[in-house]
């Protein structure tokens, strides 16, 4: 199946010192590689299996077209690690019952994802699903043959770093940013690089807000955090508000985080002026 890549999306688009590589690592034929800070493509190799869009947490890639009742990567479909439990809610509502090839007890490519867990949640989940279970051959030499005519299995597009909208509901279970008010200098970084929106800093109130809806996950932001001030811990999801003291400069007024130690004006420019005059 054909997929189709908006790197606009990739949280190596908002930072490129991120060490995100989960697409890489997901590509069983190399086709994805990390080349000047930014996820390259090898179009030639993708096969469209579409490990790569499950293992994305900002959505990066996705089907060219959309899935039919029966989906099969035997028949030309994406392997099962590619869905998730909302493509499996879309497909049932859409088409009333889907049946799915589950046939990888004998494949390589069995334990490269959760396909076959998310599969079970979404059968227990009452959906109607039928499944094919059992051995069906190695299908991941097949995959590596698979062709699309004369054309290629990727499309890839490039772009100004672009937010897309996600939420889950709160309450879930999930990984939450956390902000230690002790260590926070309110930079901002750790809103800039966020992917999704879900980190906002108010520099001049101290205000950090946390919204957990809008979180995928990413830990860019933890990443990015040179004072180390952000921590991702396992936590049910919510809106959360941290509060870092601040401070104003009597020379020039400016409002900074208490944790700065020092005007980040007025201290710039007493280091400015002793470098240019040697003092």
């Amino acid at each position: 199946m054909k997929i189709y890549a908006d790197f606009s999306y990739c949280v190596r688009s908002f930072w490129k010192g991120s060490s995100c590589a989960k697409c890489v690592e997901a590509c069983p034929a190399g086709a994805l590689y990390v080349g000047s800070g930014r996820i390259e493509v090898e179009p030639a190799l993708c096969v469209g299996c579409g490990l790569c869009r499950a293992s994305c947490p900002t959505g990066v890639f996705d089907f060219a077209e959309g899935l039919g009742p029966a989906v099969s990567c035997r028949e030309g479909g994406p392997c099962i690690h590619a869905l998730t439990l909302e493509d499996y809610k879309r497909l049932v509502e859409k088409y009333g019952e889907v049946v799915v090839d589950a046939r990888c007890d004998d494949c390589k490519l069995r334990d490269r994802g959760r396909g076959l867990e998310v599969l079970e949640k979404a059968v227990e989940m009452g959906l109607r699903i039928r499944v094919l279970r059992g051995k069906g051959g190695d299908v991941s030499k097949r995959l590596l043959f698979r062709k699309l005519g004369d054309g290629l299995l990727i499309e890839v597009r490039r772009g100004m770093p672009a937010r897309r909208e996600f939420r889950r509901p709160y309450g879930a279970e999930g990984y939450l940013v956390t902000v230690d008010t002790a260590r926070c200098v309110l930079c901002g970084v750790c809103a800039g690089v966020c992917p999704t929106g879900a980190i906002a800093v108010d520099e001049e109130s101290g205000l950090i807000t946390v919204d957990g809806g809008k979180c995928v996950e990413c830990g860019v932001c933890q990443e990015a955090c040179d004072v180390g001030a952000i921590k991702m811990v396992k936590r049910a999801v919510d809106l959360e508000h941290y509060v870092v003291e601040v401070v104003q400069c009597p020379n020039c007024g400016t409002i900074y985080a208490k944790n700065r130690g020092e005007c980040p004006v007025c201290g710039f420019t007493t280091r400015l002026i002793k470098e240019v005059y040697g003092l």
